[in-house]
């Protein structure tokens, strides 16, 4: 029999998210998941499938993974269950890909039953009626317009794991002609409501990225402070930026801006969005993401695009 291991991508992928996925800024602790209770150690299967990096889990976290490599059935279609398909199928796609998302989960403590839900919402994430349209037209993006794969992030410009995101995304968007990235406001923090609308005065005058790239550099110099100087700091930014101070001024003084914005965030939030940085590929909402589950889920993308908005067939 052959061994069980992942292609390359998603075994990184899950070895990464065992190390610990991306966090984000939220607005109140009450809309964290509940955390289930620890798990009391069983029988492991970590033997059985030497290819995951099983080991890397406690104990609990991998008897859940066989509970749940064992009860879930292959998206495949085949007539094995996950466990079975891992290892009598080694190089089916549909086993790895859902493999690596069930670690990702069960890394941060989840149970066999949130992890098949993960996978679920992830494979019916693809259909036509899940996705979410976004009228991109109107927002700043970057990247060619004529991609087949449109990031949209909802972000905050005070929120330190937007900019830990930045690299990630911005790289993708620059070493790929396929893929482009679109911001949306989302403010959560205290006085990042003044940084929003300073953006959104900057997409008006065509300098959102130069304002984009030095609130986010400046982070940490407005973290302390009120918001009289928190708003003189904006203004100054927007002034590097090459926007009019008095114009800028203006657009901070405007509750149509503000109302435009607090608007949108009301749409996001029946969306799901619940934090910062909050992600939609294709107007598919993505779980937290690393450099390999990115390249992962634009992969299967792609793949549903090329074949018509289908999975491809499986090749043996």
């Amino acid at each position: 029999m052959d061994q069980v291991r992942l292609p390359a991508t998603a075994r990184t992928a899950a070895a990464v998210l065992l190390l610990g996925l991306s966090a984000s800024c939220r607005k109140s602790t009450s809309l964290e998941p509940p955390r289930p209770p620890p798990l009391a150690p069983a029988q492991s299967c970590t033997s059985e499938f030497p290819g995951l990096p099983l080991a890397e889990l406690p104990p609990p976290a991998r008897a859940e993974f066989c509970r749940f490599a064992k009860d879930t059935l292959c998206y495949c279609g085949c007539p094995h269950s996950l466990a079975g398909c891992l290892k009598n199928h080694p190089s089916c796609p549909h086993a790895s890909r859902m493999a690596a998302i069930a670690l990702g989960e069960l890394a941060m403590g989840a149970t066999a039953e949130r992890a098949e839900q993960s996978v679920s919402a992830y494979y019916d994430s693809f259909k036509p009626g899940s996705r979410v349209h976004f009228d991109v037209a109107r927002l700043p993006c970057m990247g060619s317009p004529d991609a087949k794969v449109t990031l949209v992030e909802f972000s905050d410009f005070d929120c330190p794991h937007c900019r830990e995101a930045r690299p990630l995304l911005e790289n993708t968007v620059q070493k790929r002609s396929d893929v482009r990235l679109c911001f949306m406001p989302f403010p959560i923090h205290p006085h990042s409501m003044i940084a929003a609308e300073a953006a959104t005065y900057a997409v008006e005058k065509g300098d959102f990225w130069k304002l984009h790239d030095l609130l986010f550099d400046d982070q940490a110099a407005r973290a302390s402070l009120d918001e009289m100087a928190y708003t003189e700091e904006i203004l100054r930014l927007g002034e590097k930026a090459g926007l009019d101070r008095q114009g800028l001024v203006a657009a901070l003084h405007d509750e149509g801006i503000k109302a435009a914005i607090e608007k949108e965030q009301a749409t996001a939030r029946t969306l799901g969005v619940d934090g910062t940085p909050f992600i939609f590929l294709n107007g598919r909402p993505l779980p937290p993401i690393t450099p390999e589950l990115l390249d992962l889920t634009i992969g299967d993308e792609l793949e549903w695009i090329s074949h018509g908005g289908a999975w491809a067939k499986d090749k043996d």
